[in-house]
C-alpha cells in the first residue's frame, strides 16, 4: 500500500468495548435493542482480557485493559506477539508505542480515529437509516470466552456493504465476538473474539499506563492545531458526486500530518453502520502515487490521482464501493 493509505490508518489497534446494562425483557429483546445496548456497554465497563484479531493470512493477539472513572475511558492494548507494542486511548489522546522503531506516535482524539481498534472498528451502531439497507435478526444462543452470549446477524441488502454476526453477552451486551461478513459468509473476512474476559468493579490506574520506558523514543506529534493556515484552496469544495444509495457526507475536516508541508482533506461517508474515509493529498511525491486497489486487513482502498491531488478511498466495504466513491471526486462550490 502507497504511504499515503498507510498515514491514513494509524496502527491498527487500540478502542473496544462498552457499558454493563441490566438484561432487558423478553418484549425488548430485538436486534436493534441488542446493537443500541452494546453501543452504551463498550466504553463504559471495566474489563480486562486477551483478545484475538483475526484476518487471511494474519492474526494478532493483544492483552486488553480498559478503565473507566466517573464516565471517562482509558485503555490500553499491548501486542502480546514481536516487539510488544502498546497502544494507550486517553479521553484527550491516542499514544501509540513501538519498541521496535523506539518511537511514540501521539494524537489528539479530535484527530485520531474514533473507532481505532480491532473490535471497535467492527462494531455497527444502530441507527434508523440502517433499516432500508440492511436486515438485522437474533440468531440461536451461543457461548463465547465461557459466557453465555446472544447472537445477532445484520445482512446487507445490496452489494456496496458488508455484514456482521455479533455474539453479545447474555448478561452486559458486551460484545465477546465479531465477524466481517462479505459474499462468502463461510469465511469471515474479519473476526475479533476475546478467549478470555474479565469485567471487574476496578481495573488499577497502573494497568492503563505504559510498561515501557520511552525517556529515549523519537516521539512523533500529530497535532490537531496544524503550524500552518488550515485553508487549502486545493482541496477546498472536492465531494463524491456518485456515492452508493445510503451513504451521507458525515465528516469534512482538514488534518495536519508529520512533514507535509500542507494540510489533508479528510470526509467521511456512512449509511450509519459502514463507512468509507476519502482522503485528499496535495504535493504527493511521484514514489506514491500508485493508483489501484490495495487492501490492509479487511479494509479495501482505491487511490487515483485527478488535477494533481492524491485521492484514496478507504474502508471496510466492498471494493466497488471505495471505488465508486473515488472516481466521482470532484471539485465544486459549497453552497
Amino acid at each position: 500500500m502507497h504511504g499515503s493509505a498507510r498515514r491514513a490508518l494509524p496502527v491498527s489497534i487500540a478502542a473496544l468495548l462498552m457499558t454493563m446494562c441490566p438484561v432487558v425483557s423478553a418484549a425488548d429483546d430485538s436486534a436493534e435493542v441488542w446493537i443500541e445496548r452494546m453501543q452504551q456497554a463498550v466504553e463504559n465497563t471495566n474489563y480486562e482480557g486477551t483478545l484475538v484479531h483475526m484476518t487471511p493470512g494474519r492474526v494478532e493477539q493483544f492483552r486488553v485493559y480498559h478503565r473507566v472513572v466517573e464516565e471517562k475511558a482509558t485503555e490500553r492494548l499491548v501486542l502480546v506477539d514481536g516487539a510488544g507494542a502498546e497502544i494507550i486511548r486517553t479521553p484527550d489522546e491516542v499514544i501509540c508505542i513501538f519498541p521496535e522503531q523506539q518511537s511514540v506516535v501521539i494524537e489528539s482524539r479530535l484527530v485520531a480515529y474514533a473507532d481505532q481498534g480491532p473490535l471497535r472498528a467492527n462494531l455497527p451502531a444502530f441507527s434508523t437509516d440502517m433499516i432500508e439497507y440492511y436486515e438485522l435478526s437474533v440468531q440461536a444462543d451461543d457461548r463465547v470466552a465461557e459466557r453465555a452470549s446472544t447472537v445477532i446477524v445484520i445482512k446487507p441488502q445490496d452489494q456496496y456493504r458488508y455484514g456482521y454476526r455479533l455474539w453479545l453477552d447474555r448478561e452486559t451486551a458486551m460484545p465477546l465476538k465479531s465477524q466481517l461478513i462479505g459474499d462468502d459468509a463461510s469465511i469471515p473476512l474479519e473476526e475479533i473474539r476475546f478467549i478470555s474476559i474479565s469485567m471487574p468493579d476496578e481495573i488499577s490506574i497502573e494497568a492503563v499506563q505504559p510498561s515501557i520506558d520511552t525517556s529515549k523514543y523519537r516521539v512523533v506529534r500529530h497535532s490537531k492545531a496544524p503550524r500552518f493556515q488550515r485553508d487549502n484552496g486545493e482541496v477546498i469544495g472536492w465531494r463524491s458526486h456518485d456515492v452508493p444509495p445510503g451513504f451521507m457526507l458525515s465528516v469534512s475536516r482538514f488534518e495536519y500530518i508529520e512533514g507535509n508541508s500542507s494540510p489533508r482533506m479528510h470526509l467521511v461517508y456512512t449509511d450509519g453502520i459502514a463507512s468509507v474515509s476519502v482522503f485528499l493529498d496535495v504535493g504527493v511525491a511521484v514514489s506514491e502515487q500508485v493508483e489501484g486497489f490495495s487492501m490492509m486487513g479487511a479494509a479495501n482502498a482505491y487511490s487515483l490521482m485527478k488535477e494533481g491531488l492524491l485521492i484514496t478511498a478507504m474502508g471496510e466495504v466492498p471494493p466497488r464501493t471505495v471505488q465508486r466513491i473515488a472516481v466521482s471526486m470532484s471539485a465544486a462550490e459549497i453552497n
